[in-house]
């Protein structure tokens, strides 16, 4: 099998080509250079990274493996099996995902969506020089300014982007915001099971890092209740409802939304007797406004 220059797939993947680092060794740009070879191809290339000494290090695509290491001391990070081939070939993509200067090495793991969404094992090399996992993320995106993975997926209608940071030696997930169209869904993990947060925010809000930050009036997504009356439920049910309800031009909070998109769960407070009221609403009886 005749073997392809990794440069070559480099730039003909990327439109990039890697540049000599001052030790001889080759540094790829931090955003992300994507390396494939055909599921029966051989192929190499390399970069720099710290727990060489300034050695090459290299990532080896044969046999159905995955390598990363050095040429006398390479480590197996991946064995594809045929049926876990995706669009015939074997890829990894050099990423820097814990901002620490130097690439990381992401293995290929899954193809989802129909092509859409790409899920990628991703690896450090640590003082030993052994690459640990540190997380798998689909579509990766760095954000430099903030310090973050960003991690665009496609489920259904609709787009969710998680987003990581490197913590000690793993990715640790910060929260997923939920594009819906007219608001954004911003969950927060909870310390254990069920301790998530979710929180209903403008589109034009930026990144929440913590739940508190929705207390924030810039963060606020409100309905205004529709001609005549708007009522109450108990939960998102027709059966449940209350005899609490709004009239036209009332204005309240949302403070969650159902998995299809037609019930609010609101809070609304009262102008002069200052009671608050809070429950779900039908999403057609109320008027979504942003900011």
């Amino acid at each position: 099998m005749k073997m392809v220059p990794a440069c070559a797939v480099a730039f003909l993947l990327t439109g990039v080509l890697p540049s000599a680092a001052s030790d001889g060794a080759v540094s790829l740009p931090d955003y992300g250079t994507r390396f494939a070879v055909p599921a029966t191809g051989i192929g190499t290339t390399e970069f720099a990274h710290p727990a060489y000494d300034g050695a090459r290090a290299i990532v080896r695509i044969e046999n159905g493996r995955v390598l990363a290491g050095t040429e006398a001391d390479a480590l197996t990070l991946a064995t594809y099996e045929p049926a876990n081939q995706w669009n015939d070939e074997m890829a990894v993509l050099l990423m820097d995902v814990d901002f620490d200067g130097f690439l990381d090495v992401g293995v290929l793991d899954g193809v989802g969506y129909g092509g859409v969404n790409y899920f990628w094992n991703f690896f450090r090399a640590d003082a030993q020089r052994m690459f640990v996992p540190v997380g798998t993320i689909a579509n990766p995106e760095r954000d430099g300014v903030m310090g973050t993975i960003r991690a665009p997926s496609r489920s259904g209608p609709f787009w969710t982007t998680d987003v990581y940071r490197s913590e000690g030696d793993a990715l640790t997930l910060q929260f997923s915001r939920t594009f819906w169209g007219e608001y954004d869904v911003v969950v927060f993990l909870g310390s254990g099971k069920g301790d998530a947060t979710r929180a209903v925010i403008s589109q034009i809000a930026p990144d929440p890092w913590d739940a508190a930050s929705v207390d924030d009036p810039m963060f606020h997504v409100t309905a205004v209740a529709g001609a005549g009356r708007s009522y109450f439920y108990d939960a998102a049910d027709d059966a449940t409802r209350r005899g609490a309800y709004l009239v036209e031009g009332d204005i309240g909070r949302v403070l969650d939304v159902n998995e299809t998109g037609d019930w609010l769960l609101v809070t609304f407070t009262h102008d002069q007797t200052r009671t608050t009221t809070e429950g779900w609403m039908r999403a057609q009886d109320m008027t979504i406004i942003q900011g």
